[in-house]
Order: structure tokens, then C-alpha cells, then sequence
């Protein structure tokens, strides 16, 4: 079986940023990517999530696509310029390797 090699980029953000984050991902031609909804935990800065939230503004969620390395180098730079304004994002990179080479640009 072939594998093919690509970036996974996570993102883990306030609710209320996530179209911006989608646009950029789109606009960066990503092929695609997954919304993970109710993302809480505790970390430097202390708890944070929705713990009950009953609206679609507050709490955390997880964005994550996987791509090939242009796209992902566009992403993540449109990412830190997001940071560099002010917007508070979580970023993890991973090198992954998957099996359908065309579903990931």
C-alpha cells in the first residue's frame, strides 16, 4: 500500500472566530476540513469551554484539515496573522501520512 504525506493542522478557537478561521482555510485551498464542536480543558491560561454553553457563540471548538505542504504553509501563515491581531488560537502542525492522496490538497 502507497502512503502519501501531508500536514494535519489543528485549531482550537473561540466559537465566535469560527468563520474567519473557515474563510481563511478556503481561501487558502484547503480540500476540505472537519468542525469539532464542545472542545473544553484547562491550561496556562486556566479552564476554558463551553461547560454548558446553550448558544453557538461562546465555548471552544476544533477546526482540523489536512493538506498538502503549500497549502499548509498558506494556512498557518494566515494563521499567526490572525495571532498577531490579537485572536487567541491553539495551532498544532502534524506530519501525517494518508492513503488517498486525492482527497487532500
Amino acid at each position: 500500500m502507497e502512503f502519501f504525506d501531508k500536514k494535519r493542522i489543528s485549531v482550537i478557537l473561540e466559537k465566535a472566530c469560527r468563520d474567519q478561521v473557515v474563510k481563511l482555510l478556503e481561501d487558502s485551498g484547503t480540500s476540505g476540513f472537519t468542525v469539532y464542536k464542545e472542545i473544553y480543558g484547562k491550561g496556562q491560561s486556566g479552564a476554558r469551554g463551553d461547560y454548558g454553553s446553550l448558544n453557538d457563540v461562546s465555548g471552544n471548538l476544533e477546526i482540523v484539515s489536512i493538506t498538502g505542504p503549500e497549502v499548509a504553509a498558506r494556512i498557518l501563515q494566515g494563521l499567526a496573522a490572525m495571532i498577531d491581531k490579537g485572536v487567541v488560537l491553539i495551532v498544532h502542525v502534524a506530519d501525517v501520512k494518508v492513503i488517498r492522496n486525492d482527497h487532500f490538497k
